[in-house]
Order: structure tokens, then C-alpha cells, then sequence
């Protein structure tokens, strides 16, 4: 009987060919990616060191600092957010994959056994038998409509995504990293600064008391003095306190415990700064490499695929349901039955009526991927807006530092010659107090242009986006 099945698998055969030969329409509109407007170049000046031959390096080892480097490359592999990040893209693709399944056939498998014995009354004898049945069912959604189709596209634009979140998580974490180190070493140049002013305040306090002793000063000025001296000693307090601030801040960023890096950074070391930089470009450099900007194209993308599942809904959907049950009866006597049967059909979903409930789908729909695009251009804007406020911010530092340089020098020559009027009883100890006040703020304010700077060179390369790693690399750390 096993024969008798045969003209339904090539029936089933034939339907099935049929239905994947009409699967050939795919309703909704085609993804088309933005045309990004952009200027042709930046309207900010664009410092020289930015104007250079271009690195491969990535943006980080641009300063020249060991350490830093060192951090970074710790937070790419152990920061939570980039971690994250990664298990969201395997989970988007694992997602994909799942919907790219559910366009090919579906087929379950079971079994059943079963059995009897009979016996005659009065008799010693009996009979047994048994039963065993295997079905094979099988389901395919011809997908005339291209409703699978786009749920793919749709799918697989999603895990691109994530794919882009990963990156701009990296473009987002390797930034903070590098500005919480540059403060970090800031507030220790302003630490050694106060220290180092305390150290002069401290030799003008035995000046005064020695002038006091001799009476050719008068008690006032040793009093001014120690006021001065401790009004610096209540610095010190908070600029320890900030210092083991950012080192636990850089803890955390690389997934570790507040006090974990206090060996690794407690050396005090110079703010970096670059020399000679990667050249900025134009903004469509800027385009292309920015993930966040790549990750809202994406999302336009899945947006215009899941329009087309949307329209899909609103036309027929068409299955191949099928079984096939092979038996064998008789088990345990002399006539054993072998069955085969099989059963194969269409089945057609056709939509009647909803009230509207399909067609204001696909309305929503449209206006999800006009909310991605609008998302697009605001993003873009945003980008180019970071570009320009730290170019400008950079050159603005640059020249604010050039002149406390100056500043710095020239009050550090009107303190010595205070001191020594003073000393000689030419100048008056307000005179004194004065030019070292100035000293010390315009070092201070030195010390936060050179952080400040360096912060600056920061910002920029996070917001071209730029000297990072690429995506294949990132792969190769998912499995952490």
C-alpha cells in the first residue's frame, strides 16, 4: 500500500513548486538611504595640527600616553555598556536568523504505539497485537505578498543596528574614558601647582616674620600672611577628593571596583596633549563613520520593511498544510499491515473585514519610518553641530592658553620682584600678597586651559567619529 502514496507526493510536489514560482510579488516600498545635506567643508577653522596626513592609529594613541591607551583598550574589553552592547547584537541576529526560518517549510514529527491481548474463555491460549503509527506534518506560507520577505529586511536591518549601537558605544565609552583621564591629571597639575604655591607662601611667611622680629614690618602683615597660607591649604582638600574621584570613575568604567586603578595612576603624570593629530576632513568623512548615524539610517531601513508587512496584511495569505501517517498494524501476529497515508491542502486567508484595523496599520507604519527619517536629520545636525563647537572651542582654548602662558611668565617676574622690594622695604606687603595671588590664579587658570585643550582634542574625535575600532574586531570580543 506503501504505492498508493506516491501520486500524492508528486501531487504535493507539483502544488509546492507552483505556490514558490507565484511568490513573486513583494509589496511596499523599496528602502532607499538618505541623501545626507551636508556642507562641503566645516565653517570652523580647522587648527593645523588636524590638517596633517592621515593616521590609522586609532584617535587615543594620538596622546602619546601610555597609560591612557592602556585604559582604553582595558574598556573595550571589559566595559559593561560595550558588553551590552554585544549581547544585544547577538540577540538581534539570533532574532533574524529566527525570522528568516519561518520563510521556509515547517515540519513536526510524532508517534503512537499501541496494543491489545485477547484470550478465549476456558482456554489457556491468547492473542496479542500491536500498533505503531509515525506522522510527519508539514506546514509552508507561500509567500505571494512578500509578508516574510520583509519581515527578514525588516529583521536583519534591526540587527545591523545593533551592530552600529555597539560601535557608537564604543565611540560614547572610549571618550569618557579619555576625558575622565585628562581631568583626572588635571586636578593633579592643579594639586602640585597649590602645593608648590604653598611652598612660596611659606618662605613670604618667614620673610614677614622675620621683617615683624626686626620691627621694620608690622604685625598685620604676618596675620595677612597666615591667612593667605591657609586659604590655600583649603584647596588641597577638594582636589584630593576630585583626584580619587575620577580614578574610581575610571574603575567603574572598566567594569572593576572604586579604588581598583589607584596603583596604575597615582604616579603623577602630564595632561596629555596632541601634537600632531588625524586631519579632521569634510563632513561627509564625518558621515560615513559615524555609527549613531548609521544606526538611524538602519532604522529607516527597518521601518520601510515593516510598511511592507504591514500592506501585506491587507492581501490573501496562502498555506500548504500536509501530513503523512505510516502505520504498522498487526505487531506480534502473522499479518502485519503496513498503511501510508497522506493528506495535502490549501489553505487560503483571505481578509474580509476589520473595521480598518489593517490599512490604519500601514498608516502607522508610514509615519514610524517618516519618524526614523526625521530621527535622520536631527542626528545629522547634531553631528555636525558637535564637529563645529569643538573646533571652535579648540581654537578658542589654544589662544586663551597662549596668552596665560604669557600671563603666567610675567606675574612669575612681578611676584620675585615684590618679594624683593618688599624684602628691601620698597613695596608694601599688600604689594607681596597681590602679585602672588596673581601668580597662583594665573597658573591655575593655565593648568585648566591645558585640560581644558586637551578635553577639546577629546570632543573632536568622538564627534567625527573616526580611530576606532572596526566591526570585525568588535566580533571577535563578542563572546566575552
Amino acid at each position: 500500500m506503501i504505492h498508493e502514496a506516491f501520486p500524492l507526493l508528486r501531487r504535493w510536489s507539483v502544488l509546492l513548486s507552483i505556490a514558490a514560482l507565484s511568490a513573486c510579488t513583494t509589496v511596499g516600498p523599496d528602502f532607499e538611504p538618505p541623501e545626507p545635506e551636508v556642507p562641503t567643508s566645516y565653517d570652523a577653522p580647522i587648527p593645523s595640527r588636524f590638517q596633517g596626513s592621515f593616521s590609522s592609529d586609532y584617535w587615543w594613541e594620538l596622546f602619546n600616553d601610555p597609560k591612557l591607551s592602556e585604559l582604553v583598550e582595558l574598556g573595550l574589553e571589559e566595559n559593561l555598556e560595550i558588553r551590552a552592547a554585544a549581547s544585544r547584537v547577538r540577540e538581534a541576529r539570533a532574532q533574524a536568523r529566527g525570522v528568516t526560518a519561518q520563510t521556509g517549510p515547517n515540519f513536526e514529527i510524532g508517534g503512537e504505539s499501541g496494543g491489545s491481548i485477547s484470550r478465549n474463555l476456558g482456554a489457556e491460549d491468547h492473542t496479542r497485537s500491536g500498533s505503531l503509527e509515525a506522522i510527519l506534518d508539514g506546514s509552508w506560507e507561500i509567500d505571494v505578498f512578500g509578508r516574510l520577505a520583509r519581515s527578514e529586511e525588516a529583521a536583519w536591518a534591526r540587527a545591523e543596528r545593533e551592530e552600529a549601537l555597539q560601535r557608537e558605544a564604543v565611540r560614547l565609552t572610549t571618550a569618557e574614558i579619555a576625558r575622565t583621564y585628562i581631568n583626572l591629571r588635571g586636578e593633579q597639575l592643579r594639586l602640585s601647582l597649590t602645593q608648590r604655591s604653598l611652598d612660596l607662601q611659606e618662605q613670604t611667611l618667614e620673610l614677614v616674620q622675620q621683617r615683624v622680629a626686626s620691627g621694620l614690618a608690622p604685625g598685620l602683615d604676618e596675620v595677612r600672611a597666615r591667612a593667605a597660607l591657609a586659604s590655600l591649604q583649603a584647596d588641597l582638600g577638594p582636589l584630593r577628593s576630585n583626584i580619587q574621584s575620577f580614578e574610581n570613575a575610571l574603575a567603574v568604567l572598566t567594569d572593576q571596583p572604586p579604588g581598583a586603578l589607584v596603583e596604575l595612576l597615582s604616579p603623577e603624570a602630564p595632561v596629555p596633549d596632541v601634537e600632531d593629530g588625524s586631519p579632521v576632513g569634510v563632513p561627509l568623512d564625518m558621515v560615513r563613520h559615524r555609527p549613531d548615524l548609521r544606526a538611524a539610517e538602519l532604522q529607516i531601513a527597518a521601518a520601510t520593511a515593516e510598511i511592507g508587512v504591514a500592506t501585506a496584511e491587507l492581501y490573501p495569505r496562502l498555506t500548504i498544510p500536509g501530513s503523512i501517517s505510516l502505520t504498522r498494524g498487526g505487531v506480534g501476529t502473522e499479518n502485519i499491515v503496513n498503511t501510508l497515508m497522506g493528506s495535502l491542502s490549501l489553505l487560503l486567508q483571505m481578509p474580509l473585514y476589520d473595521g480598518g484595523e489593517r490599512r490604519e496599520a500601514v498608516t502607522a507604519a508610514e509615519e514610524r519610518a517618516t519618524q526614523a527619517l526625521l530621527n535622520y536629520r536631527e542626528t545629522l545636525l547634531n553631528a555636525l553641530q558637535e564637529v563645529e563647537d569643538a573646533l571652535l572651542n579648540y581654537r578658542g582654548t589654544a589662544l586663551r592658553l597662549s596668552s596665560l602662558e604669557e600671563a603666567v611668565e610675567n606675574n612669575r617676574l612681578a611676584y620675585q620682584q615684590s618679594q624683593e622690594l618688599y624684602r628691601q622695604g620698597f613695596a608694601s606687603f599688600i604689594d607681596v600678597l597681590d602679585s602672588q595671588r596673581e601668580l597662583t590664579t594665573s597658573e591655575q587658570e593655565l593648568a585648566e586651559a591645558e585640560r581644558q585643550l586637551s578635553l577639546e582634542a577629546v570632543n573632536l574625535y568622538a564627534a567625527l567619529g573616526s580611530g576606532l575600532p572596526e566591526e570585525e574586531e568588535l566580533a571577535s570580543s563578542e563572546g566575552q
